[in-house]
């Protein structure tokens, strides 16, 4: 009879042990060599870098001062585009041990595209905090590699030569290569369920510093599992992790405190928080969609200025482009972005986003950005004024934080429309008009960050708290029961795999019109074939599967569905292509 800390010892032992012979196995046989560590071993270092990369002094705030001082798991308040980015690795330069360097660091984030432009941010030759060691993990990153090789003037920009290295990088990156990763919480996930590969996954997380963006952006049931795993971690590999965002309400502190353990509270100073009043609010009345506000947002445009406009769902956000792209005619870039198009044209759009709006873009220009929640998180941009649907107010600071950037007005006016606040079946009604009632007593001010948790507080408080709450513990509870406590080597589960992606992946699938694209090129580049592919829900699938509008093709393994789809406009589930005619 052995007791719990020699059962978590064996436990832990035989994961470790597990976890390290196949991926020595697999690297061998990928012929790696041996596995590189972060080469910047003190945050001074990275800090020194910094400064030769800059056109101007760089001179670090108080908030990341205290990160380079800081050991342990943290979490950061400070305002939006105050250098909480920087702020973080900082941190995590600072959790090396005297003289070793940090084993594994772990950048997670929700969205593909914040992922992707966080992978390029680091793995800048020039300015990059980790240039050449930085691997990127979600479901398009081949195709991510792919394009940004294309896109070198080297001797890799030819396609086919392209295309094999993509797949090389990606497959490091599979084999937990890379010493600093770009992924989502959700590939973490994978350790717990047990899929394939878990062990490894796992036993690379030894004394790993993590780092979770906005974790605001996390509905209650989804979070619950990720500080579950947090906790895990911590407890039993002895990671260390750093959470940051502009804004954390009472109720989420708590969950992160058991989550993390012991930690230190770090916070921007109220003198930054003041330097960083930048918008103004101001809510309106209606909708968005409305024929009025359409007809002002097109005049804003027209006087030269860039304009953000931002819906809830992707088919409000095509509504308003179409609209958008009438009333303008030719001669205004208009750009719409969203989560349903193919690879191909995403990557193109996300680019050309950037280089019109980039905070450091010598390519800036007037734009018309019309966009979902995927410019919430981590994008660097900078644009002169939003129109937005309403949101939870975390959500809505992030849209903000896309505004005025570089403070280069003292004012910049962010609007807030009161209308449809139903929560569009995105977010929760109650939350959505809770944030409204507490905007409305701030409306027409200037936005104090400092003051944005006492608003949240405000907001997730009684009924809404308690709701909150249950859907967070019973979540947390099932899972940790459930799935946590018995995680053991040898007990990889297949059969989780399908239900895995279900919950927290998206589904790719060819618009029935690019058929004959995909199959000329799928058999000598599939990754210009896969380039192709779009992303739904599974239950969107599922509906479309029921009427007869999709099909699963067994010759090339490949879901198709009957939509519109072009590179406009991205993939319309309302508009029917003609009836599909299955290919056999």
């Amino acid at each position: 009879k052995i007791n719990k800390s020699e059962e978590k010892a064996l436990i832990i032992g035989s994961i470790a042990l597990r976890g390290h012979i196949i991926s020595s196995d697999h690297l061998a046989s990928a012929h790696t060599g041996d596995l590189p560590s972060p080469k910047l071993s003190r945050p001074e270092r990275l800090l020194a870098r910094w400064r030769l990369a800059a056109d101007k002094p760089y001179d670090p705030y108080d908030h990341q001062r205290n990160c380079m001082n800081t050991k342990g798991s943290a979490v950061l308040m400070a305002p939006t585009g105050s250098g909480k980015t920087e702020a973080s690795l900082l941190w995590a330069m600072a959790q090396a041990e005297e003289g070793r360097r940090i084993p594994r660091l772990y950048y997670t984030l929700p969205f593909q595209a914040s992922m992707n432009a966080m992978y390029d941010r680091l793995n800048n030759a020039k300015s990059g905090a980790f240039p050449g060691q930085v691997g990127l993990e979600h479901s398009r990153s081949t195709l991510a590699y792919y394009r940004s090789l294309l896109e070198d003037d080297n001797e890799r920009s030819d396609p086919e030569k392209a295309a094999r290295y993509a797949k090389w990088l990606s497959n490091l990156a599979r084999l937990n290569y890379y010493p600093v990763r770009v992924l989502s919480p959700y590939q973490i996930l994978k350790g717990p369920y047990c899929l394939k590969g878990y062990e490894s996954l796992l036993s690379d997380c030894f004394n790993a510093v993590f780092i979770l963006d906005e974790v605001h952006a996390y509905e209650a049931k989804r979070l619950a599992l990720i500080l579950a795993t947090v906790k895990y971690l911590r407890e039993f590999y002895d990671a260390r992790f750093f959470v940051m965002s502009a804004t954390l309400p009472k109720l989420l502190r708590e969950r992160l405190k058991e989550a993390l353990g012991h930690y230190s509270l770090l916070q921007a100073t109220s003198d930054l928080y003041s330097k960083f009043q930048r918008h103004r609010l101001s809510l309106k009345d209606g909708d968005l969609l409305n024929p009025e506000p359409l007809h002002e947002i097109a005049q804003v445009v027209q006087g030269g200025q860039s304009v953000l406009v931002c819906c809830n769902t992707v088919r409000r956000a095509q509504d308003a482009y179409l609209d958008l792209k009438r009333r303008l005619g030719s001669g205004f870039e208009v750009v719409l972005l969203h989560g349903r198009f193919n690879g191909k044209d995403r990557l193109a759009k996300e680019k050309t986003v950037r280089l019109a709006t980039g905070s450091n873009s010598n390519q800036r220009r007037p734009i018309l950005l019309i966009a979902t929640q995927v410019i919430e998180v981590s994008l660097d941009i900078d644009l002169d004024v939003i129109y937005t649907d309403p949101a939870p107010i975390e959500a809505l600071l992030q849209r903000f934080g896309r505004i005025n950037r570089r403070r280069s007005k003292k004012c910049a006016d962010v609007y807030v429309f009161r209308e449809p606040a139903d929560g569009q079946k995105i977010y929760s009604e109650d939350i959505v008009r809770a944030s409204l009632d507490v905007l409305e007593k701030n409306n027409g001010m200037m936005i104090d960050e400092s003051k944005v948790s006492d608003w949240l507080d405000m907001v997730y408080k009684d009924e809404i708290a308690k709701k909150w709450t249950k859907e967070y513990q019973d979540s947390y509870e099932e899972f940790w029961n459930g799935v946590i406590l018995n995680i053991r080597a040898f007990r990889s589960d297949q059969s989780l795999e399908e239900e895995f992606y279900k919950a927290f992946d998206s589904l790719e699938v060819l618009p029935q019109c690019l058929w004959d694209e995909y199959v000329e090129s799928v058999d000598y580049n599939p990754l210009e074939a896969n380039q192709l592919l779009a992303s739904i829900r599974w239950n969107q699938y599922a509906q479309l599967e029921r009427t007869g509008a999709a099909y699963f093709d067994k010759d090339k393994k490949i879901r198709v569905v009957s939509a519109h789809y072009d590179s406009e406009f991205g993939l319309d589930l309302r508009r029917r292509q003609e009836e599909i005619v299955k290919i056999i």
